[in-house]
């Protein structure tokens, strides 16, 4: 079970319900905050995970398979950070079920708001980059509420630690 808390912008725009009192995510990396945004005329959708900061960027296009092409761009991108192919698909099995709601935590939505303006300049300086690649570069930005740490290593963190462990520091 994974939640994802959309921002009331990017809730106005879904063909999904968002549940009211959502449950515990059950992912390691726990839970995560999605807003839109547009890259010249084409809508996107950025999905930050909420404890590592870690991005992905997806096409608002097709938004009924919004879970699966989430699953899919996570996995490339925990790929390409290095996570062990085991880690990789525990963490994706725990995120089989997918809840929306509209409670955001503001340290996520701020951080975003910054990686939006990062991806614009991306594409601004290089037309050719593919979401993968942007993706790829915003995880490796330094955030302020990492104390200044890449999100990238920031996930490899919470990944090594024990299942139960990663529970008590997110009810923390």
């Amino acid at each position: 079970m994974m939640t994802i808390n959309c921002t009331k912008k990017l809730t106005k725009r879904l063909p999904f319900a968002v549940v009211a009192d959502p449950r515990p995510s059950t992912n390691k990396l726990g839970p995560w905050c999605a807003n839109s945004f547009n890259i010249g005329r084409f809508p996107m959708i950025l999905v930050t995970n909420e404890r590592t900061f870690l991005s992905v960027v997806i096409p608002f296009k097709d938004i009924h398979s919004l879970h699966a092409r989430f699953l899919g761009a996570l996995e490339v991108l925990l790929q390409s950070i290095a996570v062990s192919s085991s880690d990789i698909l525990a963490e994706l099995e725990q995120m089989d079920i997918m809840q929306l709601t509209d409670k955001t935590n503001r340290s996520a939505v701020g951080t975003m708001n910054d990686f939006v303006f990062h991806a614009k300049g991306a594409l601004y300086d290089n037309q050719d980059l593919s979401l993968e690649e942007l993706s790829f570069n915003l995880s490796g930005i330094p955030c302020a509420p990492l104390k200044y740490g890449l999100p990238r290593e920031e996930v490899l963190n919470v990944i090594a630690l024990p299942h139960n462990r990663h529970l008590q520091i997110h009810r923390n």
